[in-house]
């Protein structure tokens, strides 16, 4: 697929997301609010109808007249003790439940210019209180019926609560899925930067050698040493390590293809630690005295045992090694230790090199990584070094992690299980 359709995919994909994430809150949105307005105008008229019907019943008038004529304080107390106020809370609950209101509630006899009622007004266009002026039943209009809704969010989720929560899921579906999806995209982005680096490392690390074999070959080929047995000898030489190089070139990616498929075969044996380490600074030795480095590593007197595949365990310091000579900008000073920590083995490899910026030592592991330094060819490799060292450290129940500064060095520590001899 190509970048350019890729990219324009995604664009539309997430536009799609985002408007089903939008219009989802709208819809919450819209429906809180209708049912507040659905709320409102139920209980409003449920009062409407109450007063309506309070007032039809004379008698229970003229009980109310009587007892705010006779003394305010003791209104409610009055209404009680001649059983209206239970009339008056019967009428608005009937009501209320006509219209699918089934709350608690609270219900006051309130004097026009009470402090009370000036307090409560305060609070009516939150919805929690409604009231009704009581002049149909009393004649004059001195008195507000006032209702109080404690609990009124209930109305809403008895009325919606199903499709709301129902909404809340899916808009959280819908992060997760926007969220996952900027992953993929993001991974997607760097595994064909990676692609097309290592495309463009491997053209130029076979380009060198190629061109290396067939100058050397052409020479001999059309005799260019004469009787200089010497420059034949060298041609020959130069053939031998540029095919070296090559043939090291096409392990490493050999390596690359076993990661990707995770179809390496061990074959662990219980070795000791040094042998594989000594067997690993052998190996670098030639690429060491190119640069005039050294590496300082003392055995530790009592042997310690871990069961890994050998061969692989020596790539692995291999790799460690050689990426801390590459990455010396002077002679390189290595240093191997190991540390015995309970039943673990703590292995350290530390260089004098450029060092690994802290925002860029968490991607180090990765496949086809390799650190930004500003030129893609700066420093040879294909970034599956690394990659490689830890699928092997961790196929052996171990643990790998670095720790660096810029132009301070980086230390690479390993972590295995260690065997008692």
């Amino acid at each position: 697929m190509k970048t350019g359709f890729r990219k324009y995919t995604f664009v539309l994909a997430l536009f799609i997301i985002l408007a089903l994430l939008a219009t989802q809150i709208k819809w919450i949105i819209y429906s809180i609010r209708f049912q507040d307005k659905v709320f409102e105008k139920s209980v409003e008229l449920a009062l409407s109808e109450t007063m309506t019907t309070l007032t039809a019943d004379k008698p229970l008038c003229s009980m109310v007249k009587a007892c705010v004529e006779c003394d305010t304080a003791r209104l409610k107390t009055q209404l009680t003790t001649a059983g209206v106020w239970e009339k008056i809370h019967d009428a608005i609950e009937s009501e209320l439940r006509s219209y699918d209101i089934d709350l608690e509630y609270e219900m006051y006899i309130l004097e026009n210019k009470s402090e009370e009622l000036k307090a409560l007004q305060k609070e009516f266009d939150n919805g929690l209180y409604y009231s009704r002026c009581m002049g149909g039943i009393l004649g004059h209009s001195g008195y507000q019926l006032v209702v109080e809704f404690p609990s009124r969010t209930r109305f809403f989720f008895a009325k919606a609560g199903l499709m709301f929560l129902g909404s809340v899921v899916l808009i959280f579906l819908l992060i997760v899925s926007l969220y996952n999806i900027f992953r993929i995209y993001n991974r997607e982005i760097r595994i064909a930067q990676h692609t097309k680096e290592l495309l463009n490392n491997v053209s130029h690390e076979f380009k060198t050698p190629l061109s290396s074999i067939a100058l050397a070959s052409n020479m001999i080929r059309k005799r260019r040493y004469g009787t200089n047995e010497q420059k034949l000898e060298n041609y020959a030489e130069l053939i031998f390590k540029e095919n070296r190089k090559l043939q090291n070139l096409v392990e490493s990616l050999l390596r690359l293809e076993a990661v990707e498929r995770n179809a390496f075969d061990y074959s662990k044996e219980d070795v000791a630690i040094s042998d594989v380490i000594q067997e690993a600074i052998s190996t670098c030795e030639m690429l060491l005295d190119e640069k005039q480095g050294s590496i300082l590593y003392q055995p530790n007197p009592d042997k310690m045992y871990v069961c890994v595949d050998r061969l692989h365990f020596i790539n692995v310091f291999v790799n460690l090694l050689s990426n801390a000579i590459k990455y010396s900008k002077n002679e390189p000073q290595i240093k191997i230790e190991t540390i015995k920590q309970n039943d673990k083995l703590r292995i350290e490899v530390t260089d004098n090199g450029i060092g690994i910026p802290l925002k860029f030592q968490k991607y180090i592991f990765n496949k086809y990584y390799r650190v930004p330094t500003g030129d893609v060819h700066n420093t040879k490799g294909f970034g599956i070094g690394l990659a490689y060292v830890k699928q092997i450290v961790e196929a052996h129940n171990g643990t790998i992690s670095v720790e660096s500064e810029t132009e301070n060095g980086t230390t690479f520590i390993i972590q295995l299980p260690e065997i008692k001899k």
